[in-house]
């Protein structure tokens, strides 16, 4: 594990500023971390491999990062023209592609970069017809007809193509983030992720990073994120574990797309949103860019928390260079991004008071150490909390570099290939109370592909590739250390209504997937065909639970002061681990043009996903039909092989609309793979788990003794052993229309049903008639399990503007319901409230955010060079010409919130104490009638409820508060010499500093009840903070 790590550590004195809890590895993994590492190479071996297996491999994956171009070509009689030459040039790259009308006068090209083309059409006596300017976006299939005229073909007829296209080939619901937007759109932190939240189905539940996106109804398991084809999700979950900004940075992206809806058979891998994202390629000429971001807490406003405005520096630099290596055939382009980001922010704290501390010690002197988990208090609350605020200390250090090098051997065949590396260290509050958070990570992400044309009508792509992420995990609680159960660790006290402290954990991670895709197109007359295979293989080895932790639970205040625990878990440190899994993933899709005004899209696709397996054995799976745990090589569920999704759209422009509308519908199944990280329990389960509580052990107490503990001490986690991969089914029905002035409106209709959706369940429950668990010498568990049902209604209305004449606009409105009998998904599930009635929970999703609304615009001032006015010589068009204003604005309805207490496992039916919900009070309304921020809901509408019952509040029924926010840029940029300008921007985030808050505690246990104690986002960046002012300087050339 040393090659794989040694670089996060760059010394014994770096080591020595972690205060010596977590930093050093424990001697027992000595060894075992070699042995598992054995099985890593280095990462130029995974290279060369990968592209071995890609040219080994044939019809291998899917055509995500090209475009497409059709049409049909007539004469003047409206009669379709059959043997008429079609060629396309980017006049950037001199990339050209030639094809011929078949029969039916319809062309098909194919696996186009994306890029603005030239077309040309001509036929033996018909005038040569060009047109320039066509622009052609990820996984766009435009169509471009063509009227050709009578005459010779010297003659020439050239026209200028529209910036916006109507989608007619497929019924996706998608949009396109383009490079305007990607560079003007003023971006709080700078990371393109927030920019998904101006796609269709989008709702931002947090700062605007990718762990806080969520679509159409979807979780965050959901969504598959491409980087130039090549798998780019964080390998253990969806996203990047920790919140690098520049895994992909800004200056590399040329841009990308978000798919959300009904998609076809050559995407896949997720049951949500795809989204493509395209790297920066070189041209002709050379361009780059040297560029600063800077911030200053001087240009900040205060929170509403904040007594004053805390120390803030951030620094964000770098800069680009691209351009020929050999003119039309051979071009580079690389990019460098570095942040540098000291933050000071207010973290509040509900701590034990003085006088409460006093009672424990002296009621219970061995629970004096558990004291000291809780820092002191300065702010009086009530008669057992006093509140601790502190300003907390957050540093960033990220250095990000991207290099691409393109080679077009000939109109034939062309080849690139990219690297993409971030190296990130990041120290942060990890919780209310004083714990530390440091992240040591290192994704990386690499890309080659193959593009060959067989003949006009016949292109293959073969691409392979590495997503890579290593990564230390340091965390640093304040728990004291304990021996407990013969292991050296630490141990959490946890009493309501406190703050929890943390316990200390060292988490090391490397995780790769090894990608092979090919994808093969056939162009037959009407049909265009595309075939081909998607393989990924899956590693991640970890080292979880290094530092073995336990937690005390107690359930009321009172129950502390007396040391009477209610319940006692603890986890044993694990040697590392090593999980494997393989996705398989073929298709095959026809687009019939049945006419030149309809089209019909169908595919099937196939996905499974191999049960994982650990690659030494290390793993305990677990069963009540094996009494317990299983025999050694039991698989932790059984294969599935029958995800078979189908896929079918149709997309019809009426011919009395002028060819300005569209009309679109389509279905599809998508499957679910879920995490890697879901799929870690096996081996998790090889180290020592239990869990005792006060309903079978009565009078326990700390510490534990012995014989209080089970015999033996298991409580692992577990996976359904009959699990069955979760599935989405799909519809849409959307209607576009081309508008006045170069707008395209769209307003669809999107709907969903999932099933066999991943949840948490509570396992090993006591009978409430025998008073006994099925497995006798195991505790209560954790079990995962696809069994969840959700549904999903949406209306979503955008209105779309490409930058023409100097303005670009963009507009995505939907209001949603998604409801759910869980909450699904790794990311965002909890535990069942009452095991045995699974529908009893069903309400609202945690996602269900009703209304939200994005705008984006750019807008260049028409005055100076090339504009309307004062394009002239003269000082005043120097000084007024060459400004632009940007900005974004969006807005939410408020997020859903459950309402839950705190009970004793000894007053519940089963044992299970795990997300209890309180009564409601007959009559009494939720909010109060002076609601605010302070006193969000009535406590006076909740009520404990009777022992061995189960509450009757439902799942989701609050919500918290909505927010809108508006961040403009005004940006000013100055001819130096013809090739070489000056910009600086003024970039205002939450410019009327209208207050954004987080959601209001939601534990009626607990002292923050009812309390919004934040913002939506405390952090440095992002969405959802005070008032903010960024300055930029950049040199483009």
């Amino acid at each position: 594990m040393e090659d794989d790590h040694s670089y996060l550590i760059s010394s014994d004195k770096e080591c020595a500023g972690r205060a010596g809890k977590v930093c050093k590895k424990p001697a027992r993994l000595q060894g075992n971390e070699e042995e598992i590492m054995k099985r890593q190479p280095h990462l130029w071996v995974q290279v060369i491999v990968s592209i071995v297996f890609m040219c080994l491999t044939t019809n291998l994956g899917a055509q995500i990062n090209r475009a497409s171009l059709n049409g049909t070509v007539t004469d003047p009689s409206g009669a379709r023209i059959p043997t008429a030459t079609v060629t396309v040039v980017a006049p950037e790259t001199g990339f050209k592609r030639e094809t011929t009308t078949g029969n039916s006068g319809i062309y098909s090209i194919n696996s186009l970069p994306t890029g603005t083309y030239v077309l040309t059409v001509s036929d033996e006596g018909f005038k040569t017809f060009t047109i320039t300017g066509i622009e052609l976006s990820v996984g766009q299939t435009r169509t471009v007809n063509v009227g050709l005229k009578v005459g010779a073909p010297t003659t020439k007829v050239e026209v200028r193509g529209t910036s916006e296209a109507l989608d007619s080939n497929d019924a996706e619901i998608s949009t396109v983030i383009q490079s305007q937007q990607v560079q003007d759109i003023p971006i709080n932190g700078r990371d393109w992720a927030t920019l998904m939240t101006l796609a269709p189905g989008a709702v931002n539940l947090g700062a605007g990073g990718q762990r806080d996106l969520r679509f159409v109804g979807r979780g965050i398991d959901d969504s598959n994120y491409t980087f130039d084809g090549i798998d780019a999700t964080g390998v253990q979950e969806q996203s990047q574990k920790v919140g690098v900004r520049l895994a992909i940075s800004l200056d590399s992206i040329s841009e990308f797309r978000v798919a959300s809806s009904v998609y076809t058979a050559d995407q896949g891998g997720a049951a949500g949103a795809i989204v493509s994202v395209v790297s920066s390629t070189g041209t002709n000429s050379f361009h780059g860019s040297a560029f600063d971001f800077l911030r200053n807490n001087v240009f900040d406003a205060r929170s509403p928390f904040d007594t004053d405005v805390p120390p803030f520096r951030l620094n964000q630099f770098g800069g680009s260079v691209g351009g020929p290596i050999r003119k039309n055939r051979t071009f580079f382009f690389a990019d460098y991004e570095a942040i540098r980001q000291n933050l000071k922010s207010t973290v509040i704290g509900f701590v034990p008071n003085l006088a409460y501390r006093n009672q424990v010690a002296t009621t219970s002197p061995v629970l004096a150490p558990l004291l000291n988990s809780w820092p002191v208090g300065q702010t009086h609350i009530d008669s057992l909390t006093d509140q601790w605020t502190s300003l907390g200390q957050n540093t960033d250090r990220e250095d990000s570099g991207m290099f691409r090098l393109d080679h077009t051997f000939s109109n034939r065949t062309s080849i690139f290939g990219r690297v993409n590396i971030d190296d990130a260290n990041m120290n942060s509050p990890m919780d209310t109370l004083g714990g530390r958070d440091n992240p040591l990570i290192r994704p990386s992400n690499y890309a080659v592909q193959l593009t060959h044309t067989f003949s006009p009508t016949i292109i293959n792509e073969l691409r392979g590739g590495i997503n890579r992420s290593a990564m230390h995990h340091y965390q640093n609680g304040t728990c004291p250390a304990s021996t407990a159960n013969g292991e050296p660790g630490d141990i959490c006290p946890s009493v309501a209504p406190f703050d929890g402290p943390s316990n200390s954990q060292l988490d090391m991670e490397v995780g790769t997937t090894i990608d092979g895709y090919d994808d093969l197109t056939i162009v037959k007359d009407r049909h265009t065909i595309k075939m081909g295979i998607g393989i990924e293989r899956h590693r991640l080895n970890n080292s979880d639970e290094i530092v073995a932790n336990g937690v005390l639970s107690f359930a009321s205040p009172d129950n502390f002061i007396n040391n009477v625990v209610d319940s006692y878990s603890f986890v044993g440190e694990l040697t590392p681990g090593g999980e494997r899994r393989t996705y398989i993933m073929p298709y095959v899709q026809d687009t019939f043009k049945i006419r030149p005004n309809l089209t019909l899209n169908y595919g099937l696709r196939y996905e499974h996903y191999t049960v994982l397996k650990e690659a030494f054995g290390r793993q305990a799976v677990v069963k009540v039909s094996c009494g317990g745990f299983c025999p050694q090589g039991t698989p932790l569920y059984s294969p599935y092989y029958k995800d078979f999704g189908p896929r079918l759209g149709l997309a019809w422009a009426p011919g009395g609309a002028g060819g300005r509308t569209v009309i679109r519908a389509g279905f599809g199944m998508y499957f679910s793979p879920n995490q890697m990280d879901d799929f870690t329990d096996g081996h998790e389960s090889t180290g020592q788990r239990f869990n005792v509580s006060s309903a079978e052990v009565p009078g326990l107490a700390w510490p534990v003794l012995p014989s209080q503990l089970p015999a033996p001490s298991y409580s692992p986690k577990a996976w359904d052993p009959n699990r069955r991969d979760g599935y989405f089914e799909n519809w849409d029905f959307t209607v576009q229309r081309l508008l006045p002035g170069n707008f395209l409106g769209q307003v669809a209709y999107d709907g969903s049903e999932g099933h066999r959706l991943f949840g948490r369940l509570q396992a090993n429950l006591i009978n409430p008639l025998t008073g006994t668990r099925p497995l006798p010498d195991f505790g209560q568990y954790g079990e995962k399990a696809n069994i969840g049902n959700s549904n999903f209604h949406s209306l979503q209305v955008s209105l779309q503007r490409h930058l023409a004449h100097g303005w670009l606009w963009g507009t995505q409105y939907m209001w949603s319901h998604a409801m759910a009998d869980q909450g699904f998904g790794a990311g965002d599930s909890t535990s069942i409230e009452n095991m045995a009635c699974l529908k009893c929970d069903y309400s609202s999703t945690d996602i269900d955010v009703r209304q939200s609304l994005s705008v984006n615009s750019v807008y260049e001032l028409p005055f100076g060079p090339g504009k309307h006015f004062l394009n002239s010589g003269g000082f005043a068009r120097k000084l007024l010409g060459g400004w632009q204003l940007s900005g974004i604005a969006a807005a939410t309805s408020g997020r859903p919130i459950d309402i839950t207490i705190e009970r004793s496992a000894s007053v519940m039916p089963d044992g299970n104490n795990r997300s209890q919900r309180p009564d409601l009070v007959t009559g009494m309304a939720i909010y109060p009638a002076d609601q605010t921020i302070n006193n969000w809901f009535n406590p006076a509408a909740f009520a404990d409820p009777a022992n061995f019952t189960w509450g009757n509040v439902g799942r989701n029924t609050a919500r918290g508060p909505g927010y809108y926010e508006i961040d403009t840029a005004l940006e000013k940029r100055t001819a130096v010499t013809e090739r070489l300008a000056l910009d600086f921007r003024v970039e205002a985030f939450n410019l009327l500093n209208h207050p954004i808050y987080g959601d209001p505690g939601n534990n009626v246990s607990s002292s923050d009840f009812g309390l919004i104690t934040g913002q939506l986002n405390d952090g440095a960046t992002g969405v959802g903070s005070s008032r903010r002012l960024q300055f930029m300087l950049r040199l483009d050339f």
